[in-house]
């Protein structure tokens, strides 16, 4: 009787522990490489995303400073040091030959030849915030009663005076202002006499997501313009990012 000799193909139980305990070995190596390079990249799309959004928000209140009416910039601090400012936004800046008249209203001639657009308000040789907020009181801001052609007629208490000649045209004031929940917001149709916070029938959202930020007003003089600091903090997810811009204002009434 012959027999045959049986093999067996399988694993012993000492090759898949030796197995398993080598998988284990090389997990725990290759897992925390996978989890590093997919926390970097997720870090690296955070900050991208917060240099884009931080940048196109700091340009959009440069943007409206570089046209605030001279000398109407100040600064708040709502909720934390110096964490609103607010300004006058220009839709016009021009100079004028003459203003007639004996008393209000009084006619202003444009002689740039510009077309003039329609505004609320007509700012006149404004040298201080403190004069733009007194309106209706204010030396330096008047009402519009019409536009026609190349002149701007006006009511004001006594007839304005500008040594070069110079005006604003505006319908409405602009103030950033961060809340409490970090949201950083753009407020505006309200006149000078008003407040942003209870009368703004404009109030949109900038960006979210902002730790911080802190707006810095240096008035100019005859041989500096004024100038801006802007420091906007943003955090999204593990990643922050701090944001600054000096923005230069015309300061020249």
């Amino acid at each position: 009787m012959f027999r045959t000799k049986l093999t067996s193909n399988g694993f012993t139980l000492m090759e898949l522990i030796i197995v398993i305990v080598l998988t284990g070995i090389v997990a725990g190596v290759v897992y925390p490489v996978i989890m590093y390079g997919i926390n970097s990249s997720k870090q690296f799309d955070e900050a991208k995303e917060i240099s884009v959004r931080a940048r196109l928000a700091v340009e959009r209140i440069s943007r409206d400073l570089r046209y605030a009416i001279p000398n109407s910039i100040r600064t708040h601090s709502v909720n934390s040091t110096n964490d609103s400012i607010e300004f006058g936004d220009s839709i016009f800046q021009s100079h004028y030959s003459t203003i007639d008249g004996t008393s209000s209203p009084y006619t202003l001639n444009d002689d740039t030849g510009l077309t003039i657009p329609n505004a609320s308000f007509i700012s006149i040789y404004n040298t201080s915030a403190d004069d733009f907020y007194s309106y209706p009181n204010s030396p330096s801001v008047f009402d519009v009663t019409s536009i026609s052609g190349n002149q701007v007629q006006f009511n004001a208490n006594q007839k304005p005076y500008s040594p070069d000649h110079r005006y604003s045209l505006f319908n409405t004031c602009v103030c950033y202002s961060l809340d409490t929940n970090g949201i950083l917001y753009r407020y505006a149709g309200y006149d000078p006499s008003q407040d942003f916070q209870t009368d703004a029938t404009e109030k949109n959202i900038l960006i979210d997501n902002v730790q911080g930020v802190e707006f810095k007003y240096y008035p100019g003089n005859l041989s500096n313009a004024a100038m801006v600091s802007i420091t906007l903090i943003v955090k999204v997810g593990d990643s922050q990012m701090t944001y600054h811009q000096e923005v230069h204002i015309r300061n020249v009434p």
